[in-house]
């Protein structure tokens, strides 16, 4: 054999060897899943909606979960448009826009006290003298996101519907970008009043009980269909149902269950017509008021 044939000989033993040695890995390899979280989210709650990789990676043993914040509700939608993020908690005014867009479904919702709705409270602290929204002229207001349907759109579309236009109303206004700060901007009195989330709102009532005994709900817009979990359009049918599976069954898993605990909430349950319209309504006349 010349010299030549036992060099390609080698090379291609070495490359067979090389390859079997390859295959174990290339078997094992997982798929990664960016999994999105907004200011729809508590901070305090931050580690226990990080457990959920865990949870998934338990679940479905052939993913690779990695969290991805984003500071606002636009950023995170753009961010599933462009599919760097698979599966996201959204609110559901954001919810919306993805669903009118096509880029968007949902995936789950979660059930919170039994219901799958919620409400966007009026806050303030219980020694300022307001009994309403429409008693905040004049005065300092906190939003919690530009599409936050509880922190920004119900408040303002009601205000519009009222001959108030939240630009010119109050004395000035802020935009906190998470819940729990606009709650915490109420409390310090950095603020006289806020939008939130009454699911966000309760929970900063559990954890921390004192505080919340400084203040008071002095509206409520609502109800409206809780922020889901959606995903990307174009995830993939078996990756979609995968996942759909994993929430849906996560009150029977002794690990799920553990965090649902820990963020009060019930369960997830299959999308089953929830009517997003109202919210749909309200976008659409606060964009022509624009």
């Amino acid at each position: 054999m010349k010299n030549d044939q036992i060099l390609t000989s080698c090379l291609q033993k070495f490359t067979m060897l090389f390859l079997l040695l390859l295959l174990p890995f290339s078997l094992n390899a997982k798929e990664k899943i960016v999994l999105g979280l907004t200011g729809t989210v508590l901070k305090d709650d931050l580690k226990n909606f990080m457990d959920w990789e865990k949870y998934l990676e338990h679940k479905i043993t052939d993913l690779d979960v990695q969290i991805r914040f984003s500071k606002t509700y636009a950023e995170m939608n753009q961010l599933i448009k462009e599919h760097k993020v698979d599966v996201a908690y959204v609110c559901n005014s954001s919810y919306t826009k993805l669903d009118k867009e096509g880029t968007g479904k949902i995936l789950a919702i979660p059930i919170f006290d039994g219901s799958d709705q919620y409400y966007s409270y009026i806050i303030a602290k219980k020694s300022t003298p307001v009994d309403s929204l429409a008693d905040f002229k004049g005065k300092i207001f906190a939003f919690t996101d530009p599409e936050s349907n509880s922190g920004a759109t119900a408040p303002s579309y009601h205000m519009l519907s009222h001959g108030m236009d939240p630009k010119t109303f109050f004395k000035s206004y802020i935009y906190t970008y998470e819940h729990g700060e606009s709650i915490k901007a109420v409390i310090d009195g950095f603020v006289d009043g806020a939008s939130v989330d009454s699911i966000v709102y309760t929970r900063f009532a559990q954890k921390h009980p004192e505080k919340i005994e400084q203040l008071k709900v002095v509206q409520v817009l609502g109800p409206y269909t809780n922020s889901p979990i959606v995903a990307r359009s174009a995830l993939p049918k078996k990756r979609f149902e995968a996942l759909q599976n994993a929430f849906i069954a996560m009150h029977q898993d002794t690990y799920g269950k553990s965090i649902l605990e820990k963020l009060s909430l019930d369960r997830f349950d299959l999308p089953s017509g929830q009517d997003f319209s109202n919210v749909a309504k309200m976008l659409e006349v606060i964009e022509q008021r624009q």
